[in-house]
C-alpha cells in the first residue's frame, strides 16, 4: 500500500467510508428501520391487493366497455412500460434531491390516485373508444405510480446493512403474501357491490378503480405521516480515474457479447414473458373454459403467490447445501416447460377445474429456480471479465431492463396471437383456448436449456484448457475450478467495491428477480461474494491506517 499514490489511498478510504457508518448513524438507522418496515410493509399490503383486484378483472371491464381483447393486450403492456419508463427517473429524483424520498414517494402515489379515478370513471364515458382510452390513460398513469417499487428497494439500500437487505426484503414479501391471500375475499367483497357514488354507477368491475384511488390514498397519508427521510446521502463520488484501468471499446462490448452474459438475459427474459402468458390469459380462458369471473381467477392467483413463496424457500435451502446456480435454472427452465405444454393442451372448453390448475402450479414453481440463481449465474460472469469491472452496475440495470421488456413485450402478443376468442373456440375441432403459438414459452425454455448445457460444456473445457496449458508455478491455483465457491480467492479492486455497494446497483439486482411483487434472495454464490468484498473493505481500510502510520 506504501507504493501506490496518495489518491488511491484516499479513494480506498473514501470507499470504505461510503459503506461503513459510525456507531452513531448505525443506532439511528436502527431506530429509523422500525417505521420504515411499517410503512413499506403497508406499502406492500395495499400494492398486492391492487394487484389481485385488476389483473383478474381487467379483461371483463374492457370487454363490458365494449373493447377488444387485442385493446385488453395493449392496456395490460402500457401498464408495465410505463413502470418501466418511470424507474430511472425517480432513482434520479432521489439522488439530486440529496437522498430525500417522501416527495418522490407522495408524487407517485398522487400520479397513482389519478390513475384510479380514470379507470373508475371510464364507465361514464360516451362512447366505447373513449372509455377505453380512459382505462388505458388510467392504466399508463398507474404505471407510473407503480414504478415507485423501485424506490422501496432504494430506500431499504439506504437504511439496512448489506448484510440484512435479503433478510429484510424477505419480510417485506411475505407482506405481499398476505395481501395476495387476502386478494380473493376483495374480489368477492367486490362482487356484491351494485349502486352510485356520486352519480356515477359502480359495479363490481370499476369498482376496481375506486379500490385503487382509496387504498394508493392511504398509503399516500401512511408516507407523509409515518415515513422517516434516510440520513444525507454522501455525495462523494470517485473519480473514473480511480478504476482499475480502463478497457477498449472493442473489449468491452466482446465481454457483453459472450455467451455467459447474453445467455442470463435471454433466461430471464424467457421466464418471465412465461409468466406474462399465464397472468395474460389466464382470466380469458378461464371464463370461457370454466365460467369463471374475477372472484376465482383471483383465487388461483393469489394461490401461485404462496407456491413462489414456498418453492423460493426450497430454492434456499438447496442452495445452502451447494448445489449449483446452473442445476437450479435448469430446473426451474423445465419447470416452465412441461407446464407451459399442459396449459396449451389442457386449457379446453370441456377440461376440469385442475385442467387449468395444475398446469399454472407447476409453471410458477419454475421461477424461484430460475430468478436469482440465474442472476448469480450473471453477475459472476459479469466480475470475471475484467473489460466490464467498472460497469457492473451497468450490466445489473441491462439485466432488470430485459426482466422487464418481457412485461410489456408479452401481454399484448398473447392477447393477439395466443388467446382464441370464444367463437374461434366454438369452431376448433380441438377446442383449445389458446393457439399453438402458446407453444413459443416451452419452446424458448427448451432453448435456455440448450444454452445451459453449450455454457457448462464451453466452461468446462476452458478450465481444462487452462489447466493444461498453465505450468505449474507460484501464479497457478492449486485447483482449477469454473465454480466461484472453489475458486481461488481474488481481492476486489477499487472498481469493483465502488460498483458492488452502489445503490443502483442493489436497486437492479433486487427488481429484476421479483415476480408479482416478491423479491428474490440472495444464492450462496452471492452471499460469500458479498461477504468477501466487505472483508476487503475492512482490509483496505486497515492497510491504509497502517501507511499513515
Amino acid at each position: 500500500i506504501s507504493s501506490q499514490s496518495h489518491r488511491d489511498r484516499l479513494s480506498l478510504l473514501l470507499v470504505y467510508s461510503i459503506y461503513k457508518t459510525d456507531s452513531n448513524r448505525k443506532n439511528q438507522l436502527s431506530k429509523m428501520l422500525k417505521r420504515s418496515m411499517f410503512v413499506l410493509a403497508v406499502i406492500g399490503l395495499i400494492d398486492s391487493i391492487s394487484y389481485m383486484a385488476v389483473s383478474p378483472s381487467l379483461i371483463f371491464y374492457v370487454l363490458e366497455l365494449g373493447g377488444t381483447k387485442e385493446q385488453y393486450g395493449l392496456i395490460m403492456s402500457i401498464f408495465s412500460f410505463a413502470s418501466f419508463s418511470a424507474k430511472p427517473l425517480y432513482g434520479a429524483w432521489v439522488d439530486k434531491g440529496g437522498n430525500k424520498f417522501r416527495v418522490p414517494y407522495l408524487s407517485s402515489l398522487a400520479v397513482s390516485v389519478v390513475g384510479a379515478l380514470l379507470y373508475f370513471l371510464a364507465v361514464t364515458a360516451a362512447n366505447s373508444k373513449i372509455a377505453v382510452a380512459m382505462i388505458f390513460a388510467g392504466r399508463f398513469l398507474s404505471g407510473l405510480g407503480a414504478a415507485n417499487q423501485a424506490l422501496g428497494y432504494a430506500y431499504l439500500a439506504s437504511v439496512v446493512p448489506p448484510e440484512m437487505q435479503t433478510r429484510t426484503s424477505t419480510l417485506l414479501s411475505m407482506m405481499r403474501i398476505v395481501g395476495m391471500t387476502v386478494g380473493p375475499g376483495i374480489n368477492y367483497f367486490l362482487d356484491t357491490i351494485d349502486g352510485q357514488v356520486f352519480g356515477v354507477p359502480v359495479d363490481p368491475l370499476n369498482a376496481v378503480g375506486l379500490l385503487l384511488a382509496i387504498g394508493n390514498f392511504v398509503t399516500a397519508l401512511t408516507v407523509y405521516f409515518v415515513l422517516p427521510e434516510p440520513p444525507e446521502k454522501d455525495d462523494i463520488k470517485l473519480p473514473e480515474a480511480m478504476d482499475a484501468g480502463s478497457s477498449s471499446s472493442a473489449a468491452y462490448w466482446k465481454a457483453c457479447l459472450s455467451i455467459d452474459i447474453l445467455l442470463p438475459t435471454f433466461i430471464l427474459f424467457v421466464a418471465n414473458s412465461a409468466f406474462q402468458l399465464i397472468e395474460t390469459a389466464l382470466p380469458a380462458a378461464a371464463a370461457h373454459g370454466l365460467g369463471w369471473g374475477p372472484v376465482e381467477t383471483s383465487g388461483v392467483l393469489g394461490a401461485t403467490s404462496i407456491i413462489i413463496f414456498g418453492v423460493m424457500t426450497l430454492v434456499m435451502y438447496l442452495s445452502a447445501r451447494k448445489v449449483s446456480d446452473t442445476k437450479l435454472v435448469a430446473t426451474g427452465n423445465v419447470f416452465f416447460m412441461v407446464g407451459g405444454v399442459f396449459i396449451y393442451l389442457m386449457w379446453t372448453d370441456m377440461a376440469k377445474v385442475w385442467h387449468y390448475v395444475v398446469p399454472v402450479m407447476v409453471s410458477v414453481a419454475g421461477f424461484p429456480f430460475i430468478a436469482s440463481p440465474n442472476r448469480s449465474n450473471f453477475t459472476r460472469a459479469v466480475m470475471n471479465q475484467p473489460a466490464l469491472e467498472s460497469s457492473q452496475a451497468t450490466m445489473q440495470a441491462i439485466l432488470s431492463m430485459f426482466s422487464s421488456v418481457a412485461g410489456f413485450t408479452t401481454p399484448g402478443f398473447v392477447a393477439a396471437y395466443v388467446i382464441r376468442s370464444p367463437q374461434q373456440v366454438d369452431n376448433s375441432a380441438d377446442h383449445r383456448e389458446l393457439t399453438p403459438l402458446a407453444l413459443y414459452a416451452p419452446v424458448l425454455c427448451a432453448l435456455s436449456l440448450v444454452g445451459l448445457y453449450y455454457a457448462e460444456s464451453k466452461g468446462g473445457k476452458q478450465v481444462e484448457d487452462s489447466t493444461e496449458a498453465a505450468p505449474a508455478g507460484e501464479g497457478t491455483p492449486l485447483v482449477a475450478t469454473k465454480t466461484s465457491s472453489s475458486m481461488a480467492r481474488k481481492k476486489s479492486s477499487v472498481a469493483e467495491l465502488n460498483q458492488a455497494f452502489r445503490r443502483s446497483n442493489v436497486v437492479a439486482r433486487r427488481s429484476s428477480v421479483e415476480i408479482m411483487g416478491l423479491p428474490g434472495f440472495d444464492t450462496l454464490a452471492e452471499q460469500e461474494t458479498q461477504k468477501n468484498q466487505l472483508a476487503d473493505l475492512e482490509e483496505f481500510k486497515a492497510l491504509i491506517e497502517m501507511d499513515d502510520d
